[in-house]
């Protein structure tokens, strides 16, 4: 059976991440904090539908309740800032899983 997985290298920006399995995004759910979830997930409609379907139920509830906590925090916070330190973590979250 042939490897349904990316090539790491292929990885470039968060976007590409959309290319992943399900199996991939629970995996890096596991390895990154939750609060990087809510960050790098939270505004990106179809990855964060992707990744709350792929988690356990309770980690989706967490992660949900960290987006309303980040979405209040983002009001004293760059938000920017923390969204692209979010979505590095992810990335590396992603590379470390897929071997590189």
């Amino acid at each position: 059976m042939a490897d349904s997985r990316p090539d790491p290298r292929d990885i470039r920006s968060f976007d590409d991440l959309t290319q992943l399995p399900d199996d991939i995004l629970r995996q890096v759910a596991m390895r990154v904090h939750v609060i990087d979830l809510a960050y790098a997930f939270g505004k990106h409609d179809a990855l964060r539908d992707r990744l709350l379907g792929a988690v356990r139920p309770e980690l989706a509830s967490e992660i949900r309740s960290a987006i309303r906590a980040s979405d209040w925090a983002s009001e004293r916070t760059s938000p920017d800032d923390q969204t692209r330190t979010a979505r590095a973590r992810v990335i590396d979250a992603v590379k470390t899983e897929l071997g590189l």
